[in-house]
């Protein structure tokens, strides 16, 4: 069985090339603001706990364009099957915190997952390869980091949702970035991203993604996942720091090695330090927000916030919280007025919750992006804009010293 296992991911992973091959080079939208992007991937050697791995994003000057075999394309083959594992655990056991109503295909796809559970990733496999575009990302691999205008770039770090990775919302990380900020993009390994590695002892090992089974209290385990995220979202911060004080961590990938960290020495203003996050990240974003007094504003976009529902803290800090019509929920909403008295909320109208990763742009046709819980009532690219103009306009405004006109549109009754 195990064979057969290896050989059939040998076999998807062939098609998955050959597939690329033949559709040819497409892209996501260009960075929105004055600045290309580049990045570089970040991780040191140790067990998840105890050590770092992101994704940096920084201010460039090189095109995109003129370098395209420095872009990847954004669907890797850990991270497609990682998301297609992560589908199926959602399927097996559907998330009471999930709208399934934004899911049309959930029907048909559950009857694959219960009648035929073999063949559930090479049937999504093999869909995807014919639905969805296999882009490139328009930022470029170890570019040349322009410099501030005012000597430092503000800072911004991201926590990613449930299911996603380090760049499954690189649309909204590049599009900050390209304003004029240094954004890190952590990669959560305590089981929720869907699917992650680590370093240690001379190997790299594998973090696949956790489904908590019906016997299992599932706030025990939100809770700790919620704890270790947080964590990780600090050791992310920490590293930042003693980067730019220049003191060059042994970045262990391979992918990395030959390229200097020493570039961004003094390039980071951390008196201008922002937090953001989507679903999970956004629980992780306010969480972390409360333990840690860098952070200058937090921007929680649709937060998930079963996993510290039971627990009592505050964030005393600016808070902007961005919710889609579609996933607005009481619960959600109640528990992040309880703990931020300095909060400022903002709804995207005909919004859906997977609106802001970039899963939406890799789909031309709308009935799959609705039975994949991903067709707004409006323009993908439109809700993105605007997201990103809230989000932009926010930071500048606590960054001015601007007053900022509260705003309570929780998206609920």
């Amino acid at each position: 069985w195990q064979n057969a296992r290896k050989f059939t991911k040998t076999m998807l992973y062939k098609i998955d090339d050959l597939t690329n091959l033949l559709k040819g080079t497409t892209w996501l939208p260009p960075p929105a603001g004055k600045y290309e992007v580049g990045y570089v991937d970040i991780m040191t050697e140790g067990l998840p706990k105890e050590s770092e791995y992101l994704r940096l994003y920084y201010p460039t000057h090189q095109k995109h364009e003129d370098l395209p075999d420095r872009c990847h394309i954004w669907s890797e083959h850990t991270t497609k099957h990682g998301f297609i594992n992560f589908i199926k655990a959602q399927v097996h056991y559907w998330p009471a915190w999930v709208n399934r109503s934004e899911f049309k295909l959930y029907g048909l796809v559950k009857h694959i997952e219960k009648l035929v559970a073999w063949s559930f990733r090479p049937v999504f496999s093999l869909g995807w390869n014919w639905m969805c575009n296999n882009p490139k990302i328009p930022v470029i691999h170890q570019a040349q980091p322009a410099s501030s205008p005012s000597g430092q770039w503000p800072v911004v770090i991201f926590s990613h949702g449930m299911g996603c990775n380090r760049y499954a919302y690189s649309k909204i990380c590049y599009d900050l970035c390209s304003e004029g900020y240094i954004v890190a993009s952590v990669e959560h390994r305590d089981g929720s991203a869907c699917h992650s590695k680590y370093f240690n002892n001379g190997k790299m090992e594998e973090v696949v993604h956790l489904q908590v089974e019906r016997n299992r209290p599932e706030y025990e385990v939100r809770k700790s996942q919620a704890d270790q995220r947080r964590q990780e979202v600090n050791r992310c911060l920490q590293l930042l720091k003693r980067l730019n004080d220049g003191q060059e961590p042994e970045n262990v990938l391979n992918s990395e090695q030959g390229y200097s960290l020493a570039e961004f020495t003094g390039r980071m203003d951390f008196s201008e330090l922002y937090l953001m996050g989507h679903s999970f990240g956004g629980c992780t974003a306010l969480f972390e927000g409360s333990k840690e007094n860098l952070y200058k504003g937090i921007i929680c976009i649709d937060p998930w916030m079963f996993p510290v529902s039971k627990e009592n803290f505050s964030v005393n800090k600016p808070v902007l919280m961005i919710n889609t019509e579609k996933f607005a929920n009481d619960n959600n909403v109640r528990k992040v007025r309880e703990v931020c008295p300095d909060l400022n909320a903002k709804l995207l109208e005909g919004a859906v919750h997977l609106v802001h990763t970039d899963a939406p742009l890799l789909l031309d046709n709308d009935f799959y992006k609705s039975g994949l819980g991903m067709l707004c009532s409006r323009e993908t690219e439109h809700v993105l804009a605007e997201n990103h103009g809230l989000v932009s306009s926010w930071i500048s405004s606590i960054r001015n010293g601007d007053e900022i006109e509260k705003t309570s549109e929780w998206g609920v009754l």
